[in-house]
């Protein structure tokens, strides 16, 4: 009895030091159509890598949030007037939110796969709990506002006090839409 008890304690520390944590991040942007410059309505994005194939929508707005990817590189493709958009080499970082949008073409002249720039922009996020936010109508688990804020492209939480860095385009999203951004940008409230 006791050697049996004892393979299952070694057992059940091997496993355990072999088993690691999913480090994440998320990437947020936006699909427009490069010749009109209008917003991409509920476009197909794929992100693939040799472990994982993750696929989000955009919204009416082509806006898109892609949250918990697991660290590494990525392609990104579009497919969008039956050709494929691609961009190679798109880092996800851990805790760490990057913007990236994306520019799909309408020219028939252009071959089946096109080939894009990756451009992205990197925002840190910190996480913080000094606040709670309570939903007592529904008893929904809540996150603590200073985690919301500083899951924020550009926003970090330290010390109760909020840091809003980056340029001057700051961005605030809700469910991958900005709710705050440029004058000339649509609002969603």
């Amino acid at each position: 009895m006791k050697a049996s008890a004892f393979v299952s304690m070694l057992f059940l520390l091997l496993v355990s030091t072999t088993v690691k944590a999913v480090s994440t991040g998320q990437i947020v942007g936006q699909v427009i159509e490069s010749e009109t410059k209008q917003p991409l309505a509920y476009a197909e994005i794929i992100f693939e890598n040799r472990m994982d194939k993750i696929e989000v929508k955009a919204n009416e707005y082509g806006h898109y949030y892609a949250s918990h990817l697991p660290t590494g590189k990525y392609q990104m493709r579009v497919v969008f007037n039956n050709r494929t958009f691609v961009m190679n080499d798109v880092h996800v970082y851990d805790s760490y939110t990057s913007e990236i949008n994306f520019e799909v073409s309408n020219n028939s002249s252009l071959p089946p796969k096109v080939a894009l720039e990756t451009k992205e922009n990197i925002f840190s996020s910190v996480t913080s709990s000094d606040v709670k936010l309570t939903n007592s109508t529904f008893n929904q688990p809540t996150q603590s506002l200073n985690d919301v804020i500083s899951q924020q492209p550009g926003c970090d939480v330290q010390g109760g006090k909020i840091f809003i860095k980056g340029s001057d385009q700051v961005r605030i999203f809700i469910d991958g839409t900005p709710v705050m951004g440029s004058p000339t940008q649509n609002r969603v409230w």
